[in-house]
């Protein structure tokens, strides 16, 4: 179980100091400091930072109210922002607490985690995948482990349980608490309930967390840690990747990715009050396996059909932003390397063809000239000669 590190003692003391709030701030403004709350908030900052502080110091600072914001990318799901203020407090938590955690955590969990992410997951899951299509006379097989809503089913006395055996500073546990039990809003569900069929006197109080939230990243992993710990030092199992709440399993057989998937089922359930949903498979490697956001094969990546669609609708609708001048040239820059970003890792050639043509049609419906930016999407020579490969492959 979580390796021996030292407890964490009086932590609010040093978490509360006016010099640890303002490089809080520093982090909760990044990126975000022409915003007008984060104005608002800078015009008068000695004075704003040290009420924060005398109200933490005080007991009596409360996070909330959140602002409610329903995002559709990948799905529909209820985010909750905090105001300027109560981002800076989370930071303070975050910043103390995260790198003690960071290092209880597993190898191979890659959400939200420094010099992690997504690409480095789906590029580790892909050389396991080329280890185990190396070895002879083995058809290997993966388990894919979906938690059913798991962000509003995290169980709060077992976070706190979770926390207090690390944590044996009083002040800190009691704000702790106050932050994971808010009444400023409810932002758990019912078993089999999702968001938009529950109405709001339905939800509860003593689950769930706010998605979106900074804290919320960080206690996903330490509650997510528990199943990590398990996985690896009481079923000893040697391909498990964990990223947030997807898992994926490598084994030899079925018989052993069931065996694991029923213990895991109980776990959950009985450990961490969690259910798994209908998401959940078993299936050869050799159909590519789904995950963080993209189908991954021993030889090659691609992007979901899903993602597909959504860049494409996500390319017309920056292309006439900026064709109309709604939207400067730099800021389109910017959404267009984080574009390339997400096809850099990916076979994706003629992806990158659809995209220019939509930026190109797009242009000139607007009468504006394409120029050399005509093949804004077009990949690297490296890129180039992937695709190449793998088609002679096919």
């Amino acid at each position: 179980m979580p390796g021996e590190i030292k407890t964490i003692q009086n932590a609010w003391a040093v978490i509360t100091e006016f010099e640890y709030l303002c490089e809080a701030d520093h982090n909760a403004r990044k990126g975000k400091r022409y915003r007008q709350e984060v104005l608002a908030f800078t015009a008068a900052f000695e004075h704003n930072l040290f009420v924060i502080q005398a109200q933490m110091q005080g007991g009596t600072y409360i996070l909330g109210p959140y602002r409610k914001l329903w995002v559709f990318v990948p799905k529909k799901r209820l985010v909750m922002a905090l105001r300027y203020p109560d981002r800076i407090v989370q930071w303070s938590l975050y910043q103390y607490l995260n790198p003690i955690y960071d290092k209880l955590f597993i190898e191979d969990s890659y959400a939200c985690r420094k010099d992690k992410g997504s690409h480095k997951a789906a590029q580790r899951l892909q050389y396991w995948m080329r280890q185990v299509s190396r070895k002879p006379d083995a058809k290997w097989y993966y388990l894919k482990l979906d938690i059913s809503k798991f962000f509003y089913r995290v169980n709060h006395a077992k976070l706190l349980e979770i926390l207090s055996r690390r944590i044996k500073d009083p002040e800190l546990m009691r704000f702790l608490d106050s932050v994971i039990n808010s009444r400023a809003e409810a932002f758990g569900l019912p078993r089999g309930k999702t968001p938009q069929d529950t109405p709001p006197e339905e939800w509860l109080y003593d689950v769930g967390m706010p998605i979106g939230n900074l804290t919320s990243q960080l206690f996903a992993n330490i509650y997510m840690n528990e199943l990590g710990q398990y996985a690896k030092h009481v079923l000893h199992i040697h391909y498990y990747i964990r990223y947030m709440d997807d898992v994926i399993v490598l084994a030899e057989t079925k018989e052993q990715l069931q065996e694991w998937k029923e213990r895991i089922e109980a776990f959950l359930r009985d450990e961490l009050f969690l259910d798994l949903n209908d998401k959940t498979c078993i299936r050869p490697v050799s159909m590519g396996i789904e995950f963080v956001g993209v189908r991954i094969y021993a030889t090659h990546m691609k992007l979901r059909k899903s993602t597909v669609g959504r860049l494409k609708r996500e390319v017309k609708k920056i292309t006439e932003m900026y064709a109309t001048g709604e939207m400067s040239k730099e800021d389109f820059d910017r959404r267009v390397a984080s574009i390339k970003g997400l096809l850099a890792h990916t076979q994706s050639a003629s992806l990158r063809g659809r995209l220019n043509l939509i930026y190109r049609d797009t242009m000139q419906k607007y009468g504006r000239p394409t120029g050399p930016e005509t093949d804004i999407w077009k990949g690297t020579y490296e890129e180039k000669k992937l695709a190449r490969s793998v088609r002679k492959a096919a």
